[in-house]
């Protein structure tokens, strides 16, 4: 399989996009904070989106220059170097890398502009779940940045870079696929290898290996297993010391498999049943397929985010059942997200011990979709103690959502 890339018009593409941003905000200069590696591979890597290079700088837009990059170390300069000298394409000239990312660095640079009381755009400061509730700028680069600009307005402006970024380009579009084929082939991994006597973490080392083994990267796979199950998130072994749990007849497996590709992301909700499981599993699993169905034919131009949310919760209201996560929510970036009105965890008896259960709201109802915009379908329903979930990603067509993967977006057997 060839590995696409990306160009210098997608760069010259992108880099116009933040002029564009800067020109209708009123804004001097435009700020894009980028959290440190090694977390999937970043939880808010949106300098990425404007270097193309190793993620954790600040990318700073000043009129039509080429934006100055401060990383956080000369580790990054040492990495552009070598990709010189290999020959890779690359997005920043020498001249734009500066190290030093702190607010006391990039906001001197922005004074010794003598700006004139400028409104300076920064992507950073706003919620971004469901990662960063307060925001993902540190306290403290906001306090270095208004020390050196005191005459200064800085103005949180990720809503209107997640209106023009997330209609992705045909070079992007290209990557998504990438990473969705990758992804499938994760999921037939999770699927082949499921089997009573193996382990979940037997599940985990043999889905990550297909990742990496393709050129796709992955840092987590939710998961977990049994004869019935309510929770979300990884597997409790990868945090608690305990043994991984082996898997037996019956059980089913749910998982939420991350595919990375060129920093575009695809998601992937893969349920493999193991043998005969309890009736109300593949009963929660029919109800999220016609949630599924319902959000394919609603994704398209004209219809809001919380048109899209409705019309996939309408089967899991008709059931009666509950849900544990969101239905849908944007990637690419990261922004609406649709957790709906259909009971929670809260529905269940022993949530009546917990004190301050809360509630999710869906975020970005208003938010009218595009052509090409980017969507994980996650639709979970649960009776009682059984749950099933599925789905993958869809991109925003023309007359209805375009399906990037297929095998998890329904129930999976293993071979047993």
């Amino acid at each position: 399989m060839s590995s696409p890339t990306l160009s210098l018009t997608e760069r010259d593409r992108r880099w116009q996009l933040a002029r564009d941003l800067m020109a209708a905000e009123g804004l001097e200069a435009l700020i894009v904070y980028g959290d440190r590696e090694a977390a999937a591979p970043a939880g808010f890597a949106h300098d990425c989106y404007f270097t193309n290079d190793r993620p954790g700088s600040m990318v700073v837009f000043v009129g039509d220059a080429p934006p100055r990059v401060y990383t956080f170390a000369s580790l990054m300069v040492a990495d552009h170097m070598q990709a010189a000298l290999h020959g890779d394409q690359q997005w920043i000239a020498p001249e734009q890398l500066h190290v030093g990312k702190t607010g006391r660095d990039v906001g001197a640079w922005l004074a010794s502009l003598h700006m004139n009381a400028p409104r300076i755009g920064v992507i950073g400061l706003e919620p971004y779940p469901p990662f960063y509730f307060d925001g993902a700028m540190p306290a403290r680069t906001l306090q270095g940045l208004e020390a050196a600009l005191p005459q200064a307005t800085f103005v949180p402006v990720f809503r209107p870079f997640f209106q023009r970024a997330s209609v992705k380009s045909q070079e992007e579009q290209a990557l998504l696929r990438h990473a969705a084929n990758i992804g499938e082939a994760m999921s037939e991994t999770l699927r082949a290898t499921a089997r009573p006597g193996v382990s979940e973490a037997t599940l985990v080392a043999a889905v990550t290996a297909t990742c990496f083994s393709m050129g796709g990267y992955t840092a987590e796979i939710l998961l977990g297993s049994g004869p019935e199950f309510i929770g979300w998130g990884p597997a409790a072994w990868q945090y608690r010391a305990q043994q991984p749990r082996i898997l037996r007849e019956g059980d089913l497996v749910l998982s939420e498999i991350f595919a990375l590709y060129g920093m575009m992301e695809t998601q992937h909700q893969a349920a493999v049943a193991i043998g005969a499981v309890h009736p109300d599993i593949l009963r929660a699993a029919e109800v999220a397929r016609a949630s599924y169905e319902a959000g394919i034919r609603a994704l398209k131009p004209g219809n809001t985010f919380g048109y899209v949310v409705d019309a996939m919760e309408a089967p899991l209201l008709d059931a009666g059942g509950w849900h544990v996560h969101p239905l849908i929510h944007s990637i690419n970036p990261y922004g609406p997200v649709g957790f709906g009105t259909a009971p929670g965890i809260e529905s269940l008896p022993e949530a009546a011990r917990y004190p301050a259960l809360k509630r999710l709201p869906t975020v970005g109802r208003d938010v009218p979709l595009q052509e090409g915009m980017c969507f994980a379908f996650e639709p979970n329903c649960a009776f009682g103690r059984h749950m099933a979930n599925i789905g993958g990603t869809v991109l925003v067509g023309q007359a209805a959502g375009i399906a990037l993967n297929e095998n998890s977006t329904w129930l999976m057997h293993a071979d047993c």
